[in-house]
């Protein structure tokens, strides 16, 4: 059970349909210029127009990501999944994340792995109990957040210990704030068995059109 918050991001399950995820969807983006902040596993991530790779700061919204999403960019190219570079002593690293002011730190050939399909679906933690959230449909909230879209919460920071994002489903006393509303950034597609009563149950989302870049027109 999940009594503390221990938020890791958005970690990818099975894909829409059931196949399951393998690591396969995975693209290598270049780190050309010094990040100024780091990109953890499991933080969301978009392109500046130099095509460079950052972690999103606050949760997108879905169909008028054209003029409201993080960088002025058309929406996420995914899910980060992992980095690699060559550190400061010559040394090839893998590392669950990347740390911020890579290049001026001496690092070389940085690479952030990307989960980019737009047709995954992620395991991710929610910041709050669901209460007594539609109790009388299934019982503490488990039916009625099914279906229902969401927030996502940047109010924690990523971890430099275990190198996991902070990111988590935004739940607001007793669920109040899950709904229908088209512009929320994921549909819940179910709560993970076993967390539905937790303090801090577990979501399984897909981000809904007008989040992912493969689902917009506009470029960078």
């Amino acid at each position: 059970m999940a009594a503390t918050a221990s938020p890791f991001g958005l970690r990818p399950t099975n894909m829409i349909g059931g196949a399951p995820y393998n690591g396969g969807a995975i693209r290598h983006y270049h780190v050309k210029a010094n990040n100024s902040a780091a990109i953890f596993n499991g933080d969301l991530v978009v392109l500046s127009s130099a095509g460079l790779p950052a972690a999103v700061a606050s949760t997108p919204l879905a169909n008028d990501l054209q003029s409201t999403s993080a960088n002025g960019t058309p929406g996420i190219v995914g899910v980060m999944v992992g980095a690699r570079y060559i550190d400061d002593n010559g040394v090839q690293q893998f590392r669950q994340f990347l740390p911020a002011n890579a290049t001026t730190s001496g690092f070389t050939e940085i690479k952030v792995m990307v989960n980019d399909d737009p047709r995954q679906l992620y395991k991710i933690q929610g910041n709050n109990s669901l209460g007594t959230f539609n109790s009388g449909t299934g019982g503490s909230g488990f039916a009625g957040a099914v279906g229902k879209n969401g927030q996502l919460d940047f109010s924690t920071s990523g971890s430099t210990s275990t190198g996991n994002s902070g990111v988590s489903l935004k739940i607001d006393a007793n669920g109040s704030n899950l709904a229908a509303t088209e512009t929320f950034a994921v549909r819940i597609i179910d709560v993970v068995e076993g967390t539905e009563g937790d303090s801090f149950p577990e979501f399984i989302v897909k981000f809904n059109v007008g989040v992912h870049a493969y689902d917009n027109s506009l470029g960078v």
